[in-house]
């Protein structure tokens, strides 16, 4: 059982996928709800320092090499289309775009997007924790049919 959560705890932390796919799948295993719900968000949020510090790195190493300068501008440019709700409150922005459960706006995308705009860290794990607890409340919401889409 033990394991069980482990392995939520882990699939939430992968990109894409996130607490939006790992807190249905903690659902259809039959475990404690509340228990799934708190794992998914530890595990959504626990990477977030991390991908704030490796997203500005990688960033500047992409606009500095010649070679992948234009991905490095190509992945710009679509963070900067994708935050355009941060620009006014960051914190809010950020909240909001990791709380409203639709694709692409996780943890991994609000990372890059905190790190293009050079949120404080401090600020981009707070907006992206309380983003992925609201996100998910109404997955959790929606997998127990609680809501309905």
């Amino acid at each position: 059982m033990f394991l069980k959560y482990i392995y939520l705890l882990l699939i939430s932390a992968v990109p894409i996928i996130e607490l939006r796919g790992a807190i249905p799948i903690g659902v259809s295993l039959n475990l404690n709800p509340v228990y799934v719900y708190i794992i998914c968000v530890i595990g959504a949020t626990l990477p977030v320092p991390f991908l704030v510090i490796f997203f500005r790195d990688l960033l500047k190493w992409f606009k500095k090499n010649k070679y992948l300068k234009k991905i490095g501008d190509y992945l710009d440019n679509r963070v900067n289309k994708k935050s355009k709700k941060m620009r006014k409150g960051k914190l809010l922005g950020l909240i909001l775009f990791v709380g409203i459960p639709l694709p692409t706006t996780g943890t991994w995308t609000a990372a890059m997007a905190a790190s293009v705009l050079n949120i404080r860290m401090k600020d981009a794990i707070i907006g992206i924790f309380i983003g992925n607890i609201i996100a998910g409340i109404i997955v959790l919401a929606l997998s127990y049919n609680l809501i309905r889409y």
